[in-house]
């Protein structure tokens, strides 16, 4: 009669068992040098060896070699519990025998001798299922039984247990087993049945088994029965309705170099084969954090075939870590929807195209957002703002050329400028909206502070130089024009250059696309100047918005956190305030010592004398910080002798320049956000205003 693999397979002693090398150690020890306990509990998920366990232990323990670790496996009570015959070893199966009348006549027979071996070994499986009152039957007895009794406990809840039964017991945890444990046992026993397998599809049963091995042998035999006698991967995977894992990685490059034709040629091919989505999706995720950990442990083993591992570690190379974290978010996110979504199938396709939409620019890629230019009289002048001294550059060239047009009619200039002083009037009031008082600074937490009103009005201030009035020759109908910010919409480090790559196109459709651009275009990115491609035999016409400048002297190739960022001092010769302030602010002072030390200045000699002037209202915060100050100064240079002067400070000190920073990092902000192609849009369409911008 045929018995089962996962049956006529199971461990008779402790060399046997696959895996749970702590356990087997622990039981091996205890009894080859005779310390048994009284009560063992065995915990752990399904079918990894905890009955298994219980039954080898009860075999060592009444051996008729004596107790030992290796049982003899040919006397009549080894044999006799391999057949599970064996008239001492009760076995109870706690979920059908619940009841406290149960347990009181299970322990009705504790204090009798044993019949035929050294020990009556009680295995109660499934323990945590007896009620309330049944473990508090137990619990005398399983505190002080006979010599001759020994309690096995197996349970996957250990949680359930009263802990007045735990601590009674030796409780040894059992773990899941790892893929290749299960795979290696898989293969040896194939080879003893004498039946062809594939390695690929016995890692997909071990994978599929999640630990258990009794699973990874149940569906072992099912598979055998699939293939007719033999195992193939492909029989594997429509078996489990599973697909290949190469197609994952596809799905993951086509979504990473946005390629949504091939993308589309996936979600097809799910479609047609009837895939579990949420199984393509667990697949999905678990690829995911196998790309992250590859990332940071490179030397981490992988057991699929050659194929896949050379694509797998071609993937964690191509990828970075952050876009690895966005995707791992989103179908994270995507794989709880998929309970509420209308169906699996709609849920995990969204998923995907959300996977599509947010992918992040790379680092040779720039952002198009198309809009529709009207046909253009020859006649109208076209008014092309742009905050960047490289434009002018660029742009002197064509107003030379087009100098002979400049007698156009003046009053529709005044009203383009008339339009535009609308426009700085709109921007006014949005920055008016943002005024709050000041206040003294955090030096943790500076940046969240609002801006003074009077700096963010003067950067609304339209400068005189950056109006260029264009004429040309031909136009075209179907124009684009392509703005590249300097601020990433996903909350990061913009990617590309610090200047707006400004480049014309002709397009035949008005979907924003994502393209790479090209080496002219590059260079000129790095040489910080803006670009406008020439389109054959045609001419473009740009017109772009004006957005707010500080009239403060703002470098327009730099960030907010760049015009925040400290300039790197020398720290040597005599003190000054950016010396001052660039040493405290770096150093390793607490945030309320630096609150002080930002209101006042230092002068003397560094390494030597110095003074620190501060307002006399300071001065009994300082008394208390005084100490750690001074102690800091001399850490770094021994020979400084700290002074204190209290009085009016003249001079500009740290705080003053922090605000001034502050302020221009601010407008610059405000430039760079009403830069950005969708805020303009926004704007445009819905007639919006900026309000309540903030720095964090």
């Amino acid at each position: 009669m045929y018995q089962v693999l996962a049956r006529k397979y199971r461990p008779r002693n402790f060399n046997e068992l696959v895996g749970q090398n702590h356990v087997s150690r622990a039981l091996t020890s205890a009894l080859d040098r005779g310390r048994l306990h009284h009560a063992y509990l065995f915990t752990g998920t399904r079918g990894v060896g905890k009955t298994t366990i219980a039954r080898i232990l009860a075999k060592c323990l009444n051996c008729e070699t004596g107790i030992t670790s290796t049982p003899c496996e040919v006397c009549a009570t080894c044999t006799a519990v391999n057949e599970g015959r064996f008239i001492d070893l009760i076995e109870i199966d706690a979920a059908s025998r619940t009841k406290v009348e149960d347990t009181r006549e299970l322990l009705d027979n504790v204090p009798y001798a044993p019949t035929q071996g050294r020990f009556k070994v009680y295995l109660i499986d499934e323990v945590h299922m007896l009620s309330t009152h049944s473990f508090n039957a137990l619990l005398k007895t399983l505190e002080e039984p006979p010599e001759h009794v020994k309690f096995l406990f197996a349970t996957t809840d250990p949680q359930k247990l009263p802990i007045t039964v735990i601590s009674r017991c030796l409780q040894f945890t059992l773990r899941p087993l790892a893929v290749d444990e299960i795979t290696h046992h898989l293969t040896d026993i194939l080879n003893k049945e004498a039946i062809q397998s594939e390695q690929d599809a016995l890692w997909q049963l071990a994978e599929s088994a999640q630990g258990s091995l009794r699973d990874a042998l149940s569906l072992t035999d099912q598979a055998i029965a699939y293939g007719q006698g033999v195992i193939h991967h492909q029989d594997v995977k429509e078996m489990l309705g599973l697909i290949d894992r190469t197609i994952i990685y596809d799905l993951i490059l086509a979504i990473h170099q946005n390629q949504p034709e091939r993308v589309s040629q996936l979600l097809l091919q799910f479609r047609q084969q009837a895939l579990d989505v949420s199984l393509v999706l667990d697949q999905f995720i678990s690829t995911l954090h196998e790309l992250a950990m590859l990332q940071y442990l490179p030397d981490l083993s992988l057991k699929y075939s050659a194929e896949i591992n050379k694509k797998i570690m071609q993937l964690s190379q191509l990828i970075s870590a952050q876009d690895l974290q966005l995707y791992y978010q989103i179908a994270c996110k995507g794989r709880a929807e998929l309970q509420i979504s209308v169906t699996q199938e709609q849920g995990f396709e969204m998923t995907i195209l959300r996977l599509l939409a947010f992918r992040p620019l790379q680092f040779n890629e720039i952002l198009v957002s198309q809009t529709q230019v009207a046909p253009l009289d020859v006649t109208q002048p076209q008014i092309v703002n742009d905050d960047t001294q490289s434009t002018h550059q660029n742009t002197a060239a064509v107003q030379e050329q087009n100098s002979q047009l400049q007698h156009v009619q003046s009053h529709q200039v005044n009203d383009v400028q008339n339009t535009q002083a609308d426009a700085f009037d709109q921007s006014e009031d949005i920055i008016d909206d943002q005024q709050q008082n000041t206040h003294e600074p955090s030096s943790d937490d500076f940046l969240d502070e609002p801006i003074e009103a009077q700096s963010s009005i003067e950067s609304v201030e339209q400068p005189n130089n950056v109006q260029e009035i264009k004429q040309i020759d031909s136009i075209t109908e179907n124009t684009t024009l392509e703005v590249v910010p300097e601020l990433s919409l996903f909350g990061g480090e913009s990617i590309q250059s610090n200047t707006p790559v400004i480049s014309a196109n002709v397009l035949n459709h008005d979907a924003d696309v994502f393209f790479l651009a090209t080496e002219t275009e590059t260079h000129a990115e790095q040489d910080n100047v803006a670009v406008i491609e020439a389109v054959p035999q045609q001419s473009i016409v740009a017109s772009l918005e004006y957005t707010s400048i500080s009239s403060r002297e703002l470098s327009t190739n730099q960030t907010p956190q760049e015009i925040l960022k400290l300039v790197p001092q020398v720290l040597e010769g005599e003190w000054n305030v950016e010396k001052w302030e660039y040493w405290f602010r770096n150093s390793a002072l607490s945030p309320a010592v630096q609150e002080l030390a930002q209101h006042g200045v230092m002068t003397g000699q560094i390494d030597g004398e110095s003074l620190f002037h501060i307002p006399q209202k300071y001065e009994k915060l300082l008394f208390q910080a005084q100490h750690d100050l001074e102690a800091e100064l001399k850490q770094n240079w021994p020979n400084s002798r700290f002074l204190v002067q209290y009085g009016d400070v003249d001079e500009i000190t740290p705080f003053n320049m922090q605000n001034e920073r502050k302020v221009k990092a601010f407008d610059r902000a405000a430039v760079m956000l009403h830069q950005e192609s969708v805020v303009k849009n926004l704007v445009e369409v819905f007639d919006a205003d900026l309000k309540n911008i903030q720095l964090k």
